[in-house]
């Protein structure tokens, strides 16, 4: 199942405020999926839990992933190997 997050919000009958406390992060996060703006790993993986979590809960078995959500935009951050070395 491949759904945008509105899918996933208007199939449980979610507000964003309502995804943002069952996934633990901002409605700032949220609005920003929905804007097609990018956002952290960390959250991205909250939000997929917490709908995991509600289609679980519907009897669904598959368990969805962060490619699941179509238009889910993820902060690509890379770290230098050493701190301060200039690339």
């Amino acid at each position: 199942m491949r759904l945008t997050l509105g899918a996933y919000l208007d199939h449980f009958a979610w507000s964003q405020a309502q995804l943002a406390r069952e996934a633990d992060c901002s409605t700032t996060v949220v609005s920003r999926v929905l804007n097609g703006e990018t956002i952290s790993r960390r959250n991205a993986e909250k939000i997929v839990a917490a709908i995991d979590r509600k289609l679980k809960l519907q009897g669904v078995r598959d368990r969805i992933t962060v490619e699941s959500i179509e238009g889910l935009r993820i902060a690509d951050y890379q770290r230098s190997k050493h701190k301060g070395q200039k690339e």
